[in-house]
This record gives C-alpha cells, sequence and structure tokens, in this order.
C-alpha cells in the first residue's frame, strides 16, 4: 500500500437509483418515469472517481456496508483507479442509497439515505493521514461533522478544500472554515452561509462572498455559466465561463468539479489555471446521464 497520494477523499460513497421523468413533480403529484438506472454515486466517491480520471493518485476515505451495494460500490472505484484501501466495512449499517430525479432538460433532485456514510469514524481518518502524504485533502458534508473536522485539524500542512454540500447552519461551520484553505460552494450554498438571496449576478456572488465570516480562497460554482473564482474574499472575481454543451444531465457534475479542480491543485496549478480545467470537465460530464464520471482513461 503507497503512503503517497495526489489527493485524498474524505466523504460519501452511495449506491444511486436514478429515474427520467419528462418535469420534476410537485408535491402530492405521481409522474411515470420512461427510465431508470443504478450505478454507484455520492459526493465523495464522485469526487474521487473525477480526481482519479484526471490522472490522480487517489486514496478514498469513506464508510460501506458489507453488502451487496457496499461490493458494487467498491469495484466501481476500484476500477477507476482509486486506491480504497481505507475505507471502513460496517456489518451492520447498510450502505447509503440515493434517488436521483433527473427531468428533460437535465436538472435533478436528489434525495439521500446516509446509511453508512454517517458512521464514518475519527479514528480511521486521523489514522489514515497520519500515515499518508498528500498535498491536497478535499470534503464535502455527507459524512459526520465531527469527522470532516478532524480532518481538516490533521490537514494543517495540506491544501484543504471544502465543498459545503449539503448545507448546515453556518455558525456549526465555524470552526471548520477557519480550518478551509479553499472553499467551494455553489450559489445556493453561498446564499446560505451568509444569510442572503441566492446571488444571480456576477456583481451579487462578489457582494455575498466578501460578507464571508472565512480568510481563505473561494471558488463559486455557477452552473452552466461557469464559476468565479476569489483568491482571498476581499479580491475581485475572476469569472471562468463554461463551454456550451449538449445537456444530459447535471447530477454530479458539481462533483467532477471539485475532484478536478483538487487534483489541479495537487499539482501545483494556479487557481484559475485549475478552475478553468474544472469547469471545462464538470461541462463535459453533463453530457451522459449518471453522477459519476464514465471514463477509466484519464481526460
Amino acid at each position: 500500500m503507497s503512503t503517497h497520494a495526489d489527493v485524498i477523499v474524505i466523504g460519501s460513497a452511495n449506491l444511486d437509483t436514478t429515474l427520467r421523468v419528462a418535469r420534476v413533480p410537485v408535491a402530492g403529484e405521481t409522474l411515470l418515469a420512461s427510465g431508470s438506472s443504478v450505478t454507484p454515486g455520492g459526493k465523495g466517491a464522485n469526487q474521487a472517481v473525477a480526481a482519479a480520471a484526471t490522472g490522480g493518485r487517489v486514496r478514498f476515505i469513506g464508510a460501506l456496508g458489507r453488502d451487496a451495494a457496499g461490493e458494487t460500490v467498491q469495484r466501481s472505484l476500484r476500477g477507476h483507479g482509486v486506491d480504497i484501501s481505507a475505507v471502513q466495512l460496517l456489518q451492520q449499517t447498510p450502505t447509503g442509497t440515493a434517488t436521483v430525479i433527473v427531468d428533460d432538460s437535465g436538472e435533478n433532485v436528489i434525495v439521500v439515505n446516509p446509511g453508512a456514510n454517517g458512521c464514518l469514524s475519527v479514528g480511521r481518518v486521523q489514522q489514515t493521514l497520519a500515515g499518508l502524504d498528500a498535498p491536497v485533502v478535499l470534503c464535502q458534508l455527507e459524512v459526520p461533522l465531527e469527522t470532516v473536522r478532524a480532518a481538516a485539524e490533521e490537514s494543517a500542512e495540506r491544501t484543504f478544500v471544502l465543498n459545503p454540500a449539503p448545507m448546515m447552519p453556518a455558525r456549526e461551520l465555524a470552526p471548520l472554515l477557519a480550518m478551509t484553505d479553499v472553499l467551494v460552494p455553489n450559489q445556493s450554498e453561498l446564499a446560505q452561509l451568509t444569510g442572503r438571496q441566492v446571488p444571480q449576478t456576477l456583481e451579487e456572488v462578489t457582494d455575498c462572498v466578501g460578507r464571508l465570516d472565512y480568510r481563505g480562497a473561494v471558488v463559486v460554482t455557477l452552473g452552466a455559466q461557469g464559476a468565479a473564482v476569489f483568491k482571498t474574499v476581499d479580491a475581485d472575481a475572476v469569472h471562468v465561463p463554461a463551454p456550451a454543451v449538449q445537456t444530459v444531465d447535471t447530477s454530479g457534475a458539481g462533483d467532477v468539479f471539485c475532484g478536478v479542480l483538487a487534483h489541479e491543485l495537487s499539482q501545483g496549478g494556479d487557481l484559475v489555471d485549475a478552475t478553468h480545467r474544472a469547469v471545462v470537465v464538470a461541462a463535459e460530464s453533463t453530457t451522459f446521464p449518471g453522477a459519476q464520471m464514465q471514463t477509466q482513461e484519464p481526460v
């Protein structure tokens, strides 16, 4: 087992059931799906696969059940070249699952049942990070907050990248943000972090970023509009536009962005250059269905 990696991803791994519908149903409405699929997912696993697909040596730290779903997820991660030797396997808790509803425009709604993800232990993360040399650690919030905090504490000599999804009350995140080097929210998460309306323009995004109680770098993902980079919260925004693509499914695009960004940073890339690469690959990922990148070759 290698003690070196480019990126360590700490986070969730699920088995996703995706339903294709003409449009997202409203409350109380029943719609018939035009198709369905079952594929590996979870924000952490998706980000690990993306980082590996762009050429990174990636170690994934997560928790899975000792069940058929967990075996499927493990096979997928190994098949994409992700080192899963640090994955925690649980006998009594099932692998996490998610139901993804995708409409004809490619927009999606996702409901997650955390399962084993909610049991990823502080000890497993601390033990793995202590024995592993890697320049970048990437986390999200689909595993216990205390586990993510432990990862940040163990990453003082690394670049700690936080994708604050799914969001939680900003006051609960304050200690974690103080240890974060690069914060990667989308527009909705940025609004929740600042207690403001969801920003729609670059000027509104800049205003929100300036109100963050945080001193590191910020990269705000803007969907089809690309991303906005702030090397500090007081810096001017650098807008990185996304290429035009024929979108099929946007689920997982933000995870692809984060994984590619982390890999590019691990190679010593400038934050703006890393964002350019992440925007392009994330846009390409929306041209096929599913939350996880479908290539095993570097893109």
